[in-house]
């Protein structure tokens, strides 16, 4: 208790100390000059290595207006700093309306499925096309595939107290699709070899097994029938481009470098997965699973009901990992990591 009380203090005090300096001592354009120079250094250092902790905390924060929750947060700071002894000044009502209208807009069920489905329809389309030529110019793809790999991060829940067993979260349904896909290679007399991408989850402590989740998704794949000897862990990624990397670098030491490999990953990660994936060499056959949308002219159709103009969070949710993957899309093209698409 004496320790925390006395780095707490120790904390106060660098701030105190911090806050002199900034108001007191250093001028005011200065400040804007080393803020500017500081955000300039946490964009180049997040867009160079994207893997590096700090700065990719740091940018979580700087990204948080460019979402609708963090944009909405952004306006209503701004709106409450502008209220003075009971007196609204201008523009803060003008910034309340931004968020009221920003969080009504992302969380908008009928909004957010309708941007999902243009990523996750797009994605399937180019792969069915691509399929579709190569069946006519090239010989068709084989029936069987040398490795099956699975981007599984965040499909579990650790197994911290008081659960008894691995929880899957909402995309969880990647791992029964592997453990279906596996058994159809079987049927056709191959024995692939199946590669779990998943980094550990370092917001746990605890021993390397028990915050791997690399880990926890061999045990849900054992009891689905994969054989413990045909799962290889790879943990080390932290990005999809250090997972197909590292993902290339096991193909070449178990001799399957020139194998198809089957990609396991969610359908609105379809398209990027696959050009990374394709751009370090891998030959990839994408299998897609967490679907948010329906195909508009398939069956059964989904019907259009009251709660779909109501706010949700779940719609949120989608709408937040919308932007994430059109961002992260726009990052890896500008990284030179995604593969030419050829129709």
């Amino acid at each position: 208790m004496f320790e925390i009380l006395t780095s707490l203090l120790l904390l106060l005090l660098i701030l105190v100390l911090i806050y002199y300096l900034l108001v007191q001592v250093i001028p005011r354009q200065t400040l804007v000059f080393l803020g500017g120079g500081f955000l300039i250094a946490i964009i180049l250092v997040s867009f160079f290595i994207p893997s590096y902790g700090p700065t990719a905390v740091l940018w979580r924060v700087v990204s948080l207006p460019l979402h609708p929750v963090g944009l909405a947060m952004v306006m209503v700071l701004l709106a409450v700093l502008r209220i003075k002894k009971d007196k609204i000044e201008k523009p803060a009502p003008t910034f309340l309306w931004v968020a009221l209208i920003t969080l009504l807009l992302g969380s908008n069920p009928l909004i957010a499925y309708q941007l999902a489905q243009i990523i996750e329809l797009e994605a399937v389309t180019i792969e069915v096309q691509k399929q579709g030529i190569c069946l006519v110019n090239c010989p068709p793809e084989p029936e069987v595939s040398g490795a099956i790999v699975v981007l599984g991060s965040g499909t579990t829940e650790p197994n911290i107290p008081y659960r008894t067993q691995i929880q899957l979260t909402s995309q969880g349904d990647r791992l029964l699709y592997t453990a279906t896909l596996y058994e159809q290679q079987r049927a056709r007399g191959s024995t692939p070899r199946v590669i779990i991408c998943a980094p550990p989850r370092n917001y746990l402590a605890g021993n390397e097994t028990q915050i791997s989740e690399a880990e926890d998704i061999s045990r849900v794949l054992q009891r689905l029938g994969i054989p413990r000897d045909l799962i290889i862990l790879e943990n080390r990624g932290v990005h999809l481009h250090m997972h197909a990397v590292e993902v290339r670098d096991i193909l070449n030491q178990t001799g399957l470098a020139e194998s198809f490999v089957i990609l396991v990953t969610s359908g609105l990660r379809l398209r990027r997965a696959a050009q990374t994936f394709r751009q370090v060499g891998i030959r990839v056959v994408p299998r897609p699973s967490s679907f948010h949308t329906f195909q508009s002219d398939g069956t059964p159709e989904r019907r259009l009901t009251a709660t779909d103009f109501l706010p949700s969070i779940q719609a949120l949710q989608i709408t937040h990992d919308v932007i994430d993957e059109y961002f992260a899309t726009i990052y890896y093209f500008l990284r030179g990591w995604l593969s030419p698409v050829v129709y």
